[in-house]
């Protein structure tokens, strides 16, 4: 009898026209531990806990999909399943043709994985020798590592840093590192777990580029998640939404949009008195306008469906003359997908400053606190 791990069963899908990645009805439930093991374990839990409740997706070869949702959505429960880590309840999760729960160590071998930190990095080796580790972790022969080190580097742009130890490359550096480590086998099915999250906005944008033009290129199926909106808009590939281990929607950000967004139309005025004078107005006025925020000389009004600017116009006919400028405005996706989860749960670029500024103020202060503890040398 065979057990679950062997790798010589045959693929359940060899057709190049078939999904690379089939999530097909899987379910994940943690159960509380026995009371005997509840000493033993770090974290216990007194009831069943649903991380995955019947999730079904597939990607195609050359399509990126980001997998977007807060804390505790499922998006790493999802992604351990699709690689073996993690065992599902129910269903069954195919990563080229493979089972990902019987046959793990096949499925190992055609996915390129990168976490969403660089502790998979080996810090004081350079960049060549810490691809060259990884490759015979995967079972590459010795020239074939030596082939692909080089040209990997090359392709991520650090070919110049391939005697540099990873304690000398930069956050953005480090973050194409590991995705020239998760290319080195030349895998065709790439997960990323928010590649981009350690960071600055530039070195994203140019890393996100990098990511689109090689899953392109070698037709490679890629499942990205990612908490910045702006990179999930950037990307204009598909996106799924997961809430409480339920997948709330999945398609494009265009149909979503179309099927979403309200008209938003913004009210500049000359002065902040009559911005505040409008918006009263607007607060009292039945005419299909569902919300209504003054910022500063700006009225913004969210709009019912169906409900054109003209009726906004004729309810301030009377201020027409303190009226600087009018404009119909796209919502932010921040906001669409507020209310879709019924709270914001996505961090744009600036809640991520402020969540590193706020961060690096604690660290200093900490610094600090430690520094004026510290007893003084005597000399």
């Amino acid at each position: 009898m065979r057990g679950m791990g062997d790798t010589d069963l045959e693929p359940a899908v060899t057709s190049n026209s078939e999904p690379s990645i089939v999530v097909d009805h899987v379910g994940k439930t943690y159960y509380p531990s026995p009371k005997w093991m509840r000493a033993l374990v770090a974290t216990q839990i007194r009831e069943p806990v649903i991380a995955l409740d019947d999730i079904n997706l597939s990607v195609n070869p050359g399509e990126i999909v980001a997998v977007v949702g807060p804390n505790g959505a499922g998006k790493t429960t999802t992604f351990r399943i699709l690689v073996g880590l993690t065992t599902p309840t129910e269903g069954r999760a195919i990563v080229m043709g493979y089972d990902a729960t019987r046959q793990s160590p096949s499925v190992r071998s055609l996915v390129g994985w990168m976490p969403g930190d660089d502790r998979s990095l080996l810090m004081r080796l350079n960049c060549a020798e810490n691809l060259r580790f990884h490759g015979r972790l995967q079972g590459m022969r010795p020239k074939a590592i030596e082939r692909q080190v080089k040209h990997t580097l090359e392709l991520v742009g650090l070919g110049h840093a391939a005697n540099k130890s990873i304690f000398a490359l930069s956050a953005g550096m480090r973050a194409r590192m590991q995705l020239a480590r998760a290319l080195l086998h030349e895998p065709p099915v790439l997960i990323l777990d928010e590649p981009t999250g350690a960071v600055d906005p530039v070195a994203a944008h140019q890393l996100l580029n990098l990511i689109i033009k090689i899953v392109e290129e070698r037709k490679i199926a890629a499942l990205l998640s990612s908490h910045r909106l702006e990179e999930i808009e950037a990307l204009h590939s598909r996106m799924i939404l997961l809430d409480r281990g339920t997948i709330r929607y999945d398609g494009d950000l265009q149909t979503m949009r179309n099927r979403l967004d309200r008209p938003c139309v913004e009210i500049t005025f000359g002065t902040d008195d009559a911005a505040h004078r409008a918006a009263k107005v607007l607060d009292t006025a039945n005419a299909g306008i569902a919300s209504v925020n003054v910022e500063d000389e700006t009225v913004r009004c969210i709009l019912e469906h169906g409900t054109r600017q003209g009726v906004v116009l004729a309810e301030l006919e009377h201020m027409v003359a303190d009226i600087v400028t009018v404009d119909e405005v796209k919502r932010p996706l921040r906001e669409l997908l507020a209310e879709i989860y019924g709270a914001t749960t996505v961090r744009s670029e600036e809640d991520i400053r402020r969540e590193r500024r706020e961060e690096r103020r604690r660290e200093r202060e900490g610094r600090e606190l430690q520094d004026s503890g510290r007893p003084r040398s005597r000399r």
